[in-house]
């Protein structure tokens, strides 16, 4: 929904500006409402012309035909609501989002009565959603006209009331009080949550707002929220199978803030390290893990709990084709194995950069640039790094058998190989020695995690 239509682009709440908004992709124009001295209903934000044309005069003590004679910056006049209705009334696909302001004491007293006469007059009855600070005003609607979509706006948690709630629509809240929590508890309660944010609204926040589980935003970009709903519409958030994941490759990852629409880049991760993390997307262009708000990571490159130690010593080893194998496809990531980018000929060696568990199927990145099934390879472990000694101790059943281990290293002296110093060896040493007396049962959940090839 635009806010005031796109005031970032024409003086807001003119018709000018209500166009660019629905052109920009926006399905509601936003506008607000006052009366004049002489009762009729004045499209503006404000109570005083002062900073949207330059005039200091209040609506409610100017007559109409004299505020008409008021110009914007584009030439527009001050339109009432009843010119809106007019110049849109052949114009199906404008719709618009009413506010009504009111004063603490209500007033005025008939605005309501006003706006319903109107949008039955103009049949504008499926075009138009009804929105208010005062809780009065959206009742006031609910018995006017009951079909028509009614919001309460929040500015305050305070403003929410239960009452309230049963006879409309939803709440349009502001974004800084839209907390997951609160949103949770408005849909539980079969209310829809809108998000409005502020004149003073950066593009990031939208970043952030497109996270969160709502069924509108109303904001001054647009053209932006409308990339932002195209790209997560049909995706899904869900609960990660476990809170801990570790980056399983040899070079940092970058991070983005947003999984939706992913240029918007942020801090990079470190390889090899385990994080908290909390939401996953799911049909998004890549998949993406969050780690916190503000960073999401591609989790083709993240392992699951204990997957993270099944994959550790892979990384940095090298592969060939397995013999009669003479060339197989590289592609894109895990998530997408239909994306062929390359094809990895006989012959050829390439180092590990990333390892991916999934769906009980090991995969290997070679040299940052694409993808295979690590059954297809054969595999010199990095020995330099230490990873023998943390392929040796995994369980038997744990094991990828299509290695090519040095001959000079027996399975006693692989064992006692000392562990690597990083994050991830210093969390697998802690776990050692109840990894090797783990139990045939506990063996047999380890095999489903990594699979013997």
């Amino acid at each position: 929904m635009g806010h005031r239509g796109d005031p970032l682009q024409s003086p807001e709440e003119t018709f000018q500006s209500f166009d660019e908004a629905f052109q920009a992709g926006a399905n509601y124009a936003e506008l607000d409402l006052h009366e004049s001295k002489d009762g009729v209903l004045v499209i503006s934000h404000d109570r005083n012309l002062k900073r949207t044309t330059g005039d200091d005069l209040i609506i409610s003590k100017t007559n109409f035909d004299q505020l008409q004679d008021i110009k914007y910056a584009n030439g527009e006049p001050i339109h009432s609501l009843t010119d809106l209705f007019s110049h849109y009334q052949n114009q199906p696909d404008a719709h618009f989002v009413i506010e009504t302001k009111k004063s603490k004491k209500n007033k005025p007293k008939d605005m309501e009565e006003k706006v319903a006469a109107l949008i039955q007059q103009y049949h504008m009855e499926d075009r138009v959603i009804l929105q208010s600070f005062s809780a009065k005003s959206v009742l006031a609607f609910s018995e006017l006209l009951p079909q028509i979509p009614r919001y309460l706006l929040v500015n305050d948690l305070s403003d929410i009331d239960f009452e309230t709630l049963q006879a409309i629509t939803g709440i349009n809240i502001d974004f800084d009080l839209a907390t997951p929590n609160i949103i949770q508890q408005i849909h539980a309660l079969h209310k829809q949550v809108f998000v409005w944010s502020r004149m003073d609204e950066q593009p990031t926040t939208l970043a952030n707002i497109s996270l969160a589980n709502i069924d509108g935003v109303v904001t001054n970009y647009p053209e932006l929220a409308k990339n932002y709903a195209q790209a997560k519409a049909g995706t899904k958030q869900e609960t990660p199978p476990e809170q801990t994941a570790t980056l399983s490759t040899t070079y940092p990852i970058a991070s983005v803030t947003n999984p939706y629409l992913p240029w918007t880049s942020g801090k990079s991760a470190k390889a090899q390290q385990t994080y908290q993390v909390s939401t996953l997307t799911k049909g998004t262009n890549q998949p993406y893990a969050a780690l916190n708000n503000q960073q999401w990571l591609n989790s083709n490159y993240l392992n699951f709990g204990q997957n993270g130690l099944l994959a550790a010593p892979y990384l940095a080893g090298t592969v060939t084709l397995k013999p009669k194998i003479t060339q197989w496809p590289l592609v894109a990531s895990p998530s997408q194995p239909q994306q062929i980018i390359r094809r990895y000929q006989i012959g050829q060696t390439a180092t590990i950069t990333a390892v991916k568990l999934l769906a009980g199927r090991v995969w290997f990145e070679l040299d940052q640039n694409g993808w295979l099934p690590a059954e297809k390879t054969l595999v010199t472990l990095a020995s330099q790094h230490g990873q023998t000694g943390l392929y040796q101790q995994l369980p038997a059943t744990a094991k990828l058998t299509n290695l090519k281990l040095p001959a000079e290293i027996t399975e006693r002296q692989a064992i006692q190989h000392p562990l690597p110093t990083s994050p991830l060896a210093h969390y697998f040493q802690r776990t050692t020695t109840q990894t090797l007396s783990t139990t045939t049962a506990q063996q047999k959940r380890l095999a489903n995690l990594m699979p013997v090839s």
